[in-house]
């Protein structure tokens, strides 16, 4: 209550004391105290002597209006302890101190520093000694108010520019603020309120700060909150460190933002490097209004609790998550107003992240190397039923490296538009739920796990466990790398080869589950146009591109959705309030019929391929994505396990298990044909597969001697292995959507095609192929399951 109190008399002192030109270079010594400063002295006359000058020191002793003026090398301004009522005034001041901070408001006073219209002021430190460790410094208990109508321009070369202590309180209006810091620019332990001004500020550690001093040794601040709010102001904010950053609250109403933090989104982070955030915050993070234009190297905006965006204008760039929170992140509000938030994330690793991510409404467009909206916290592990991704309106957009939408848990789609693109390889996809996938209403164009509940019918084309498993392969441990992380052979003499199986196969005919045999006849299966290998039809089965048109339609031919396609896309999801159940709609790509399904209502069990074998490995379980895969693999016999009770999935794929598979596949026919690898011994598990492959011209050597069956397969191996077994068919596939086609081997290039074309590889991201990069079992089984069932 003192503290308050003695606030209210400031205030009122400060009306009564300044004239209504107060900011309007009106001063003279009938309204004033006026002091010029020289290197040598400090002269005064006017109207109240609450001062003392000893030298170039001036120490303000009473209320009153005191304006500064002249130059001085080494001066400085003190407020007393415990007073208030005092405005000072800088109208055209140069200072300075060598020792320590060139204006002090000590302990409990309080003051309010207004530069004058039209003026130039510079305060600085020494950068080799200050004993209060800035420029302006405000002692413990202290307030000041930044105000006025001029520049000023603060330099802390020792280390911070504007600094208030343990339970101060710094608000700023109005003036120019220029700011340049050794470590912090503006920063209060306790409050810090800006409701207005030009803010540009360069800073070695945070732009602006409140953050209680709570380590310190001897005198822990446990009281101080830590709090910014933010109702106004124009900022053009550079620094090392975090941008603003509050160990309490962080509240924003308005202004006009722009943040670059330790260089920006391209800078490469250190696994030790300090906290470079743009917004951050440990209590909750809320942003009302304003525009915001974030080139960080770390999160965009990030707090250890709660995060609400309900408007302003977003444009982000970050090296890592746009949007963090460790608790719930919710944009927009239930009852919409007309501040929605707009924002657009360019480049980031994830999009939005938080335990719970609610979406009321807005216009949401994100841009992902990863997860482009994922429902996760470490902390809490990587389940948990507090997990969820809510939508109940706006519009959202994604294109992810990896999964679009990623909860832990649960999704909801109860309204609004959602259109989404994921990695579609190994366990990515567009959508990816460990929970339920409710869908109530809404419009949704994505593709990966199908609803499991929900009022509203939707239509998937394609094969629902193509999207379990993903469009393609990841890109696992990166090109021409081994496991153990020695190098595979350059690339141009490694002509192809293809994942196998770990164990021999037994001889004599392979039995398919429903008693057929596989082909015994020594030759590799025909395989006319339009079929796969297996002898499994094409027909139904679609592929569609970066750049492709996609469009759904009724069976009366209205078009309900159109969309361009972002990356390779196997599958396609879609749901909309026109979407009747029982009825069936059409997808065209590129004005071309590509495919039909009917509208399902989701049930538990849609997200699984109906009729679809288990596997009985104990390193697969149900809810992976390779889970019926493996499972389909094993019980055709194209791959049993590493030992009985395991499959191995994350181990790479060698030239000779996948020898072996591709000889499973044809049937083990029998071959009189002998190797001429001399690293391919009689009695190898893979001897025959190599001999029959080799043969058959569907693998090559690494040389004219070598197979190197050991040897971990490359992606393009992968293809082009799969391209001659299927007897090298005429493609008009292109690889021009992705950056790196320039690292496909010529030898790969059209297999490649024809892999890409006919949806059995896809990128491991929107653009990249990764030729070189090695595959894993589970993900060859993937590539398997997808040539067969297509």
């Amino acid at each position: 209550m003192k503290q308050l109190l003695s606030g209210l008399v400031a205030a009122s002192m400060a009306v009564t004391l300044l004239p209504a030109t107060a900011c309007a270079a009106d001063y003279t010594e009938s309204n004033a105290t006026l002091l010029s400063f020289s290197d040598a002295a400090v002269t005064a006359a006017g109207k109240y002597d609450g001062y003392e000058i000893d030298g170039t020191q001036v120490s303000i002793t009473e209320a009153g209006t005191y304006v500064f003026s002249g130059s001085c090398a080494d001066g400085t301004i003190t407020v007393k302890k415990e007073v208030t009522g005092v405005t000072l005034v800088l109208d055209g001041l140069t200072l300075s101190s060598s020792t320590t901070s060139p204006i002090t408001i000590n302990k409990s006073a309080e003051a309010s520093l207004l530069v004058d219209a039209g003026s130039q002021n510079t305060v600085s430190d020494s950068a080799s000694a200050n004993d209060e460790s800035a420029a302006i410094k405000v002692k413990t208990g202290g307030s000041l108010t930044l105000g006025g109508t001029g520049t000023l321009t603060v330099t802390g070369n020792y280390k911070n520019g504007i600094k208030g202590a343990a339970e101060s309180t710094i608000a700023v209006d109005e003036l120019a603020l220029d700011i340049t810091a050794v470590d912090d620019g503006l920063s209060c332990d306790n409050v810090l309120t800006i409701a207005g001004g030009t803010l540009d500020i360069t800073a070695g550690g945070d732009a602006i700060k409140a953050s209680p001093d709570v380590d310190d040794a001897t005198a822990p601040d446990t009281v101080s909150k830590g709090d910014i709010t933010i109702t106004g102001g124009t900022f053009a904010l550079d620094a090392t460190g975090d941008g603003i950053q509050a160990d309490g609250a962080l509240t924003v109403s308005d202004g006009a933002f722009t943040i670059t933090t330790n260089g920006g989104h391209e800078t490469t982070l250190a696994e030790d490097a300090s906290s470079c955030k743009g917004l951050k915050s440990t209590g909750n993070l809320t942003i009302t209004g304003g525009s915001f234009t974030l080139d960080t190297a770390d999160d965009a905006l990030h707090t250890n609790s709660d995060l609400q965006v309900t408007g302003g204008t977003f444009t982000l760039a970050t090296g890592d998550d746009a949007l963090h929170a460790d608790n719930a992140l919710t944009m927009g509000t239930q009852d919409a107003g007309t501040g929605l938030p707009q924002i657009a994330i360019t480049d980031c690793y994830e999009g939005l992240e938080g335990t719970t991510v609610t979406i009321y409404d807005g216009d949401i467009d994100v841009t992902a190397s990863d997860d482009g909206v994922n429902a996760a916290n470490s902390d809490i592990g990587e389940r948990s039923d507090l997990f969820a991704i809510n939508i109940y309106g706006g519009d959202l957009y994604v294109e992810a490296g990896a999964d679009g939408l990623d909860s832990n848990h649960d999704i909801l789609l109860a309204d609004g538009t959602v259109e989404v693109y994921g990695a579609n390889t190994g366990g990515d996809t567009a959508i990816d739920c460990d929970g339920t996938f409710t869908l109530d209403g809404g419009t949704l164009l994505g593709a990966g796990m199908p609803p499991t509940a929900g009022t509203q019918a939707y239509v998937l084309f394609g094969n629902a466990s193509n999207m379990m498993g993903g469009g393609g392969m990841h890109g696992g441990m990166g090109g021409g790398t081994r496991p153990d992380g020695t190098t595979l052979p350059d690339s141009t003499t490694l002509p192809d080869d293809m994942p196998s199986d770990f164990t021999p196969p037994e001889a004599g005919e392979m039995q398919r589950p429903d008693g057929t045999t596989r082909p015994q006849d020594g030759e590799r299966p025909e395989m006319p146009d339009g079929e796969r290998p297996g002898g499994m039809e094409m027909e139904g089965a679609f592929s569609i591109q970066s750049g492709s048109t996609v469009t759904i339609q009724n069976a009366d031919g209205q078009t309900l959705y159109t969309a361009t396609a972002v990356g390779s896309v196997p599958n396609v999801i879609f749901t909309s309030a026109d979407v009747t159940e029982g009825e069936t709609y059409t997808l065209l790509v590129d004005g071309e019929v590509a495919a039909e399904a009917e509208a399902v209502l989701g049930t538990a069990t849609s997200s699984m391929p109906q009729g679809q074998p288990t596997s009985t490995f104990q390193d697969v379980s149900a809810d992976d994505w390779f889970a019926q895969a493996v499972a389909y693999v094993s019980s055709e016999g194209l791959m049993s396990g590493e030992s009985t009770n395991t499959f191995a999935p994350n181990a790479s794929m060698t030239r000779g298990m996948l020898a072996t598979v591709l000889y499973r596949l044809a049937g083990q026919p029998e071959t009189t044909a002998q190797t001429t690898f001399a690293d391919v011994t009689a009695g190898a598990y893979y001897a025959d597969a190599v001999a029959w492959a080799a043969e058959q011209s569907v693998i090559a050597g690494t040389s004219d001697t070598a197979f190197s069956p050991e040897q971990a397969i490359t992606r393009e191996q992968l293809a082009a292995m799969l391209y001659r077994y299927a007897g090298s068919p005429a493609t008009e596939g292109s690889l021009s959507a992705y950056t790196d086609a320039a690292q496909v081997s010529a030898y790969a290039e059209d297999a490649l095609c024809w892999c890409v074309e006919n949806g059995i590889l896809t990128g491991t991201s929107t653009d990249t192929l990764s030729p070189q990069a090695t595959a894993t079992r589970a993900e060859v089984a993937a590539v398997l399951q997808r040539m067969n069932q297509a």
